[in-house]
């Protein structure tokens, strides 16, 4: 599956959607535009980690639930995953520090499910001794 981010209005956007059906191996485009959605985008931050930063890159990592994924004497590899904000905000806690390099896998979506409504509460039948 791949997920595009796009901005435009209604003509241009159905003119992406037309562009990608004519491309033999899409099985189906789904515009989210209209339906409640969850993104996420996953980062690696790669931050130089001065034996002064340390401390500092580990506390900005566990504020935002990122983890370390490895190490080295001069270099933390932070993963994030979250939002787009989220994931901005990390960014520039971090910028501070010195990112060496920074990789992201770009947004992807999925539509949440409907909730249903209960079905109408029924009286309790009366019964007759």
């Amino acid at each position: 599956m791949i997920t595009i981010v796009t901005v435009g209005d209604d003509r241009i956007i159905e003119q992406i959607m037309k562009q990608l059906n004519k491309v033999v191996e899409v099985l189906s485009v789904v515009d989210h535009t209209e339906t409640d959605f969850l993104d996420r985008e996953t980062v690696l931050i790669k931050v130089h980690t001065k034996p002064e930063h340390r401390d500092e890159a580990i506390r900005i990592a566990s504020i935002f639930r990122a983890k370390i994924v490895d190490s080295s004497p001069i270099t933390y590899t932070i993963e994030i995953t979250g939002d787009v904000d989220k994931v901005e905000a990390m960014i520039n806690m971090l910028k501070p520090l010195g990112i060496k390099d920074l990789i992201r896998t770009g947004r992807i979506a999925i539509a949440r499910e409907t909730t249903r409504t209960a079905s109408p509460r029924r009286e309790p039948a009366l019964l007759k001794p």
